[in-house]
């Protein structure tokens, strides 16, 4: 089995250049309810801001569509909301900042349809050195990891 071509190309693409750079911050987006309050609001991009202000953004949507921009573009469904961006306000995966970029792969999720096993490429590593920083799709948003240990999957290295 192999990943797909077009999400290792895109991946490709804009990580390759950031290759070597230390993430200095990034940014997740909520959205403001109609009794005031804000929520995370996954379905949004994460922002990732290395040194050199290079940025890319990653949103997962549907059960495998990849985005990544280097801009801070949103998806056109986005403009009716009201949205602000938060800076580094996801706890468990603040150890990512101030490490450097080696490497990005792209791996594996797991999905099944009446005990079927599918193939969907679903996990973003961005490898920090000693820590792994993921973004997955997590049922058509963003879900977030950091882990001191590469977790167990089948892997496609993209740069």
């Amino acid at each position: 089995m192999t990943a797909d071509a077009a999400k290792i190309d895109a991946i490709r693409f804009h990580f390759g250049p950031l290759l070597g750079k230390r993430i200095t911050r990034y940014q997740t987006a909520e959205s403001l309810h109609e009794d005031g309050t804000w929520s995370i609001w996954p379905d949004l991009p994460i922002r990732i801001y290395t040194e050199e202000s290079s940025l890319v953004s990653i949103s997962w949507s549907c059960f495998d569509d990849l985005r990544l921009t280097a801009d801070e573009s949103l998806p056109t469904w986005a403009d009716d909301e009201t949205t602000r961006w938060v800076e580094n306000g996801i706890e468990t995966i603040n150890e990512c900042l101030g490490r450097s970029i080696r490497g990005v792969l792209l791996g594996r999720g797991e999905m099944s349809i009446s005990d079927r096993e599918i193939e969907i490429w679903t996990r973003l590593i961005i490898d920090l050195g000693d820590r792994w920083l993921e973004v997955f799709n997590a049922l058509d948003e963003n879900g977030y990891a950091l882990h001191h240990e590469l977790p167990a999957s089948e892997y496609t290295k993209c740069c």
